[in-house]
């Protein structure tokens, strides 16, 4: 057993020598120049890709928007670069020439643009997904945006655009007075 011990520190220290010896013999070596040049950026495995915006057309209740117009616009060049319907589901699928950053229009037959998507900045072979969100209720069968009323839109009105203002107004010039102190007047 006494024997044994001391073999196996001397090989430990034999290996621990060679390592270092040869750790100091690294030289870093080039590969030789091929000429080849690649096009476009290389792509890992058989990966063909397309640069595209996905998405839908939704209402403000996320009802889907179908059959209805989106253009792609490029907000670097503020062209259309492309135009289609939206299917059944509201669902778009654009394929894009060159890597920018795009927006998804929905517009009426007259040009008029209804809602926007998120701004999308696309590299080549990436594919980005937008979302265009109506600010009110789409009706199909009209072919219209229809608001909601906003009850924030009455907040802050001036007195005289008020009923209060408008009935005072009209007691005024009919010389309608108060029957007793302090008794509100109305019709």
């Amino acid at each position: 057993m006494n024997r044994i011990v001391p073999a196996i520190l001397a090989l430990t220290l034999v290996t621990s020598a060679t390592i270092t010896a040869q750790s100091v013999s690294v030289r870093r070596v080039l590969p030789p120049s091929s000429g080849v040049r690649l096009l476009e950026p290389w792509l890992p495995g058989n990966v063909r890709g397309v640069t595209r915006i996905v998405g839908n057309v939704i209402d403000i209740r996320q009802m889907p928007v179908a059959r209805t117009r989106v253009q792609l616009r490029n907000l670097n060049t503020s062209q259309i670069t492309a135009a289609q319907d939206t299917d059944d589901e509201g669902n778009y699928d654009f394929i894009v020439d060159e890597p920018g950053t795009y927006v998804v229009e929905m517009a009426l037959v007259d040009g008029h643009v209804l809602g926007l998507s998120n701004a999308a900045s696309l590299a080549r072979y990436e594919t980005a997904r937008t979302v265009v969100q109506l600010r009110g209720r789409w009706d199909s069968g009209r072919n219209a945006m229809l608001m909601t009323q906003n009850i924030t839109s009455f907040f802050g009105m001036s007195a005289a655009n008020s009923m209060t203002a408008g009935t005072l107004s009209l007691a005024a010039e009919q010389s309608l007075g108060a029957v007793e102190a302090g008794e509100p007047v109305s019709p």
